[in-house]
């Protein structure tokens, strides 16, 4: 067998037991074995010939970096790797739960009007009740109707309706004949009929 054949030997099996310790808990034991492989490799390289020491010594200087960032990259998708590095939360599952956020979040698709204009904050009033909300970044003006889109802890967000979306009042007409006084309507008190 060639000399030269065990230091190229030494420098892969320091790489294979470097992969070794993404996959199995040595506590070190494995990178130790790895760093004394790659160092041996490159100690017989340079007791064969200096061209081949310094080809190991350069292939585990830039090498190896590479390989360790390429390893970490593809890591995480590995089965052991999904076990340690758990995916980040949404957003969403950081904020507690509490009955009020589920009343928010239960308007979402909700209409409502604005109390007063939304610069892009208000008050929107949903039934009745009155909400702390945030306009999706447009101007709204007082008694518009809006959409609610998304909740953000205890604001609100809304949009606001188009002249085709907007729902149809049926008391609107009720309450200004109501609102009149009588003599505006037309109708005598004391003509008889």
């Amino acid at each position: 067998m060639n000399t030269w054949l065990w230091p190229v030997l030494l420098m892969l099996t320091g790489l294979m037991l470097a992969i070794l310790e993404l996959f199995f808990v040595s506590h070190g034991i494995l990178t130790l074995l790895s760093l004394s492989a790659v160092v041996a490799s490159i100690v017989t390289g340079f007791m064969y010939s200096t061209g081949l020491g310094v080809a190991l010594l350069l292939t585990s200087v830039f090498g190896i970096p590479a390989f360790v960032i390429l390893a970490v990259y593809l890591w995480p998708k590995t089965p052991v790797g999904k076990r340690v590095m758990l995916p980040a939360p949404d957003e969403r599952e950081t904020v507690p739960d509490n009955p009020r956020l589920r009343e928010l979040r239960a308007l979402i698709g909700r209409v409502g009007k604005t109390k007063g204009p939304m610069l892009p904050a208000g008050v929107v009033v949903i039934d009745g009740r009155a909400y702390d909300a945030v306009s999706n970044g447009f101007a709204i003006e007082a008694d518009q109707w809006v959409r609610v889109v998304d909740v953000f802890g205890s604001w609100v967000t809304v949009r606001a309706l188009e002249k085709d979306e907007q729902p149809v009042d049926e008391t609107a007409e009720d309450k200004t004949w109501k609102e009149k006084p009588i003599t505006d309507l037309g109708l005598d008190p004391f003509a008889q009929s």
